[in-house]
């Protein structure tokens, strides 16, 4: 490691930490005060990849770890459907898009609280209690799920076991992990510098590959379990719950609130990661609620582009997620094939998400990539919309269902943009609630656009698919186009007050990031520019 995390000499060191100029109080985060410097200062290459590689150590395995519980628990349904979830619990109609649903209404409820929650409470021990209820919720319903089925295995009606019960039990769930996808952004932009959030955020976010492909094979071994006195379904809810209960008690301890109360390092180490966030223009935290920064958000017309990609893209994945067991299964797979084919579509979900973070990283141009990422997920909708599946068409269908995950890497692009053009911590924790309420409500009606009428081929669901796909691309690009613009009016700007040419700035733009601790919002900053 010692080629990767370099060293740095003492001399180098207090060279680069002296001297520490205090900040006026009354405009920045006291916490952060005690660590940031008035100016900005150098932090090497060599000290630079080191402190990235001690954070990943603690935060990065921290989200990875739990984006994949999350992930998994919420998609213990998908792999439930073809299970026998469906028969043993009495579903009829609709029911089973209802239990889709009704997780993201939970969402839905709890992103107000927790958004609020999030810029007045310590992150890390935040969402460790948070991870700590919902897997409670899992493990404590099938458990009682157990003991009532053992008592009278005819009539159960258990917590988890009727239409009534996982409605509750789903609901209760989408209220605790409705913190995980903020928190993860708000952490994002506190602990890494911009050029690494795009590919930060999907690796986090291709947990979501990574649950299928573990989950499958976590599914396929419970499949073969023969017990009388718990079904296969809830005996895969049982030992998710309880594994989620322990890592939240593990996280707890082992995962830092910020750079500064980190205790796990040294002083002038926590300073340095401070400073090296300074010119994403974003801030680290600030406790004190600031009503004009909410009014801002109201009047911002990028936030609202925001919350309308969330909706368009969600109303395609949500219902690709609940309902992609069933689909595959349609095209002529057994029950246990589908569940390994999950396997496969894991893998191809990391690929895209990786590769789609990548070239955008590489190219510096992540709506392009997004407008990019669309054309396969257009074209496996159009085969699957008009090739009837038959043991000689199955394998083509497959293909063309994988073609159709492109879209899953259109939400970590989203959040990384979120994550990157937001600043000011009132404003990012309102756009935060603002566009993870698009997020949860789109997520909550994406099981409704695949009705039990429309099985199997599910011919309407598609086309509303299609009309989304060419939504998401127009809004996708109003957003480049209101970025463009804002950066150019801050350019013209800088080159007014600075004697300048507005194209000289554009080429070779020097930005002091002074304002970078200020709690300044994004709109109201000279120095922030935009990324896309």
């Amino acid at each position: 490691m010692a080629d990767i995390e370099g060293k740095v000499s003492k001399a180098e060191q207090q060279e680069t930490l002296a001297p520490v100029k205090p900040f006026h109080h009354g405009e920045l985060d006291q916490e952060t005060a005690a660590y940031a410097n008035s100016t900005a200062i150098h932090v090497d290459k060599a000290t630079n990849r080191r402190l990235f590689w001690m954070i990943n150590r603690r935060v990065l395995v921290c989200m990875l770890a739990t984006y994949f519980c999350q992930s998994l628990d919420k998609g213990t349904l998908g792999f439930a459907s073809v299970m026998g979830i469906q028969k043993d619990a009495s579903l009829v109609g609709n029911d089973y898009s209802w239990l889709g649903t009704i997780l993201y209404v939970g969402v839905l409820v709890g992103e107000y609280p927790t958004n609020f929650l999030l810029q007045k409470l310590p992150v890390g021990k935040y969402i460790a209690t948070n991870v700590f209820l919902w897997g409670t919720v899992i493990a404590v319903s099938e458990s009682s799920a157990v003991r009532e089925f053992e008592a009278d295995p005819l009539q159960c009606s258990a917590a988890a076991t009727n239409f009534p019960g996982l409605m509750v039990v789903r609901f209760l769930l989408g209220i605790f992990e409705s913190c995980v996808q903020p928190c993860f952004i708000l952490m994002t932009s506190m602990w890494y510098t911009r050029s690494e959030q795009t590919i930060l955020t999907s690796l986090w976010y291709c947990m979501t590959g990574v649950q299928l492909m573990v989950g499958g094979l976590l599914a396929y071994g419970v499949q073969h379990y023969q017990g009388h006195s718990i079904k296969s379904w809830q005996l895969l809810f049982l030992v998710l719950g309880v594994a989620t209960c322990a890592w939240a008690l593990f996280m707890g301890w082992y995962l830092p609130d910020s750079p500064m109360k980190a205790k796990c390092w040294s002083e002038e180490d926590k300073r340095l990661m401070v400073e090296r966030v300074r010119a994403n223009e974003t801030g680290i935290q600030n406790r004190v609620f600031k009503k004009y920064q909410v009014l801002e958000v109201l009047r911002d017309p990028a936030v609202w582009l925001y919350a309308l990609l969330q909706i368009t893209s969600c109303l395609i994945i949500g219902g690709l997620g609940v309902f992609s067991n069933i689909i595959i299964k349609s095209f002529g797979f057994t029950t246990l094939q589908t569940q390994l084919l999950n396997i496969a579509q894991g893998g191809v979900t990391i690929a895209v998400m990786v590769g789609g973070a990548s070239l955008a990283t590489w190219t510096k141009q992540t709506i392009l990539i997004m407008h990019l990422w669309t054309i396969p997920a257009i074209i496996g909708t159009a085969i699957i919309f008009t090739i009837p599946p038959t043991p000689k068409t199955r394998a083509g269908l497959l293909i063309a269902f994988y073609c159709t995950q492109f879209i899953l890497a259109e939400g970590n692009l989203l959040f990384s943009l979120i994550s990157r053009n937001v600043a000011g911590q009132t404003k990012k924790s309102t756009v935060l609630a603002v566009t993870f309420i698009a997020w949860s409500s789109a997520n909550a009606a994406a099981p409704q656009i695949f009705r039990s009428d429309d099985a199997p081929r599910y011919h309407k669901g598609l086309t509303a698919h299609f009309c989304l796909y060419a939504l998401f691309n127009i809004i996708l690009l109003t957003l480049r186009t209101v970025l463009m613009a804002r950066n150019r009016k801050k350019r013209s700007a800088a080159a007014a007050a600075a004697q300048v040419s507005p194209s000289e700035t554009s080429v070779d733009e020097k930005i002091e990031h002074s304002n970078a601790f200020l709690d300044l919002t994004d709109k109201e900053n000279p120095d922030f520019r935009y990324v896309y």
